[in-house]
């Protein structure tokens, strides 16, 4: 019985490596946008506070209070550095994702393209078979027929 052999297997493996790189890629674009996520939260609630303890040096402690307006814009600075990383972060993230989308889709071609070939290569290889057992067929009905021509012809 013939065995099928996908002559692309190589380049089906490779297909799925490479697909299974760009999940990791993007695993980690994703870890990174999460980890940008935290620290600009955390960076608006300090400056959030900073903006607060201005208020309250601006009421109750104003030797202080040109310390805090100073926090709270070196806070704002940070935050605004931190939301441009965001954007960044997730353009790289949604670019990482159109790689995974592509490298899914090479891999889901050479998939059913292997399917395709398989079932015609089943489909030809019962048809040989079919074949084969047509032609036993014959020669055992040829055969059979031959032997009753003999027998008819030995009673004479």
């Amino acid at each position: 019985m013939p065995r099928f052999k996908f002559r692309l297997e190589a380049a089906l493996k490779l297909a799925e490596r490479e697909l299974d790189n760009e999940r990791r890629r993007l695993a980690v674009e994703l870890e990174q946008l999460r980890q940008v996520k935290n620290a600009a939260c955390k960076a608006e609630e300090e400056w959030q506070g900073a903006i607060q303890n201005q208020k309250e040096a601006g009421m109750h402690d104003p030797e202080n209070l040109g310390r805090w307006q100073a926090y709270a814009v070196s806070r704002l600075k940070r935050l605004r550095e931190l939301q441009k990383e965001l954007e960044e972060q997730e353009k790289r993230v949604e670019a990482q994702r159109v790689n995974v989308i592509e490298a899914h889709k090479n891999q889901e071609k050479l998939k059913k393209l292997k399917e395709k070939k398989k079932a015609a290569f089943w489909l030809k290889e019962q048809h040989r078979e079919q074949n084969l057992l047509d032609e036993a067929g014959q020669i055992i009905f040829m055969r059979q027929k031959e032997e009753q021509e003999y027998e008819v012809e030995d009673e004479f």
